[in-house]
């Protein structure tokens, strides 16, 4: 018969908030009733035993997320929340890590061909893998030539045609560097997007003014399916192929439609025509933002610059 391992004893109180403690967790506070010792290990173990408790409610939003259009939304406005992720989380971390992706992938295009984590793998080295993927982007371009200076990329020819590009602001015509103006248009562009989202929620507001439904939980859907299509977008840059994007779209188009019909709870022609006014009225409010983020970026530029 196996021995089995002491269990370390429990307290009576808290040791957070002090209060009386009759079962697991805390009924005040929610802290385990453990006793921790200050030691390497068990902060080692707290810090597992946490990381996978978080992993379960990511991996469980996530598969609900991907495979029940509507159903967290719903969930979420039913009061059953602490089982999933919080709405606006689950649009910041997607966001978050589109963007990222976006980032890394222009200056380390090599990471597409498996080469990047394929060198780290083999020889551990951090530093030596990205100053070789550096190199391969640098021996990619002709025109537009980059190099590695330990602090970050710089332009080697900043006077190069394909490094520069000129602005029309104001009258005038101003000269920047290509990669910064799109390095900080991403940045706006991401920050605009969440702008867009109240947004996106009063059209829904508005579609739907019979369905007597809050102003936030149109919100909370809204964050839901954006953070769906900024999961998609994740695969169509790391994968890097256009028929993705095409994919992308029509998943995403599939994925509202579901949505709306399952949160909504509407016929199949009232949630078509809905959602084609919904594209329509968001597609031009689309527009102006990433017009107005140009805008914003070239007189960020220009006046840094001046």
């Amino acid at each position: 018969m196996s021995k089995q391992k002491p269990r370390i004893p429990q307290r009576t109180e808290c040791l957070n908030c002090g209060s009386p403690l009759s079962s697991q967790f805390c009924p005040e506070c929610g802290q385990k009733n453990k006793e921790y010792n200050l030691t390497f290990k068990d902060f080692f173990s707290v810090f597992l035993e946490e990381l996978l408790d978080v992993d379960s409610r990511v991996l469980r939003t996530l598969r609900l997320l991907f495979t029940k259009p509507g159903f967290l939304t719903t969930e979420y406005v039913k009061g059953r929340r602490v089982r999933y992720l919080p709405p606006v989380r689950i649009y910041l971390v997607a966001s978050v890590l589109f963007f990222l992706s976006l980032t890394l992938n222009t200056l380390l295009p090599s990471v597409q061909n498996n080469e990047f984590f394929k060198e780290i793998t083999e020889t551990g080295d951090l530093d030596n893998a990205l100053e070789n993927a550096l190199e391969s982007k640098q021996n990619s371009l002709t025109n537009d030539a980059l190099s590695y200076d330990g602090s970050g990329l710089v332009a080697a020819d900043p006077d190069s045609s394909q490094s520069g590009m000129q602005l029309p602001l104001g009258g005038g015509q101003y000269d920047v560097n290509q990669g910064d103006f799109l390095s900080n248009f991403s940045d706006n562009f991401a920050k605009m997007m969440f702008l867009l989202l109240p947004v996106a929620a009063l059209q829904l507001k508005v579609l739907y003014w019979r369905r007597k439904k809050l102003y936030i939980e149109h919100l909370v859907f809204s964050l839901h399916v954006h953070a769906f299509i900024f999961s998609l977008l994740i695969f169509t840059i790391i994968l890097d192929f256009k028929l993705t994007m095409w994919l992308v779209i029509i998943l995403s188009l599939i994925y509202l439609y579901i949505a709306m019909k399952q949160f909504y709870e509407q016929s199949y022609a009232k949630t078509t025509s809905k959602m084609v006014l919904l594209l329509l009225s968001y597609g031009v409010t689309t527009i102006l933002v990433m017009t107005l983020t140009m805008v914003v970026t070239a007189v960020g530029l220009v006046m840094g610059n001046s």
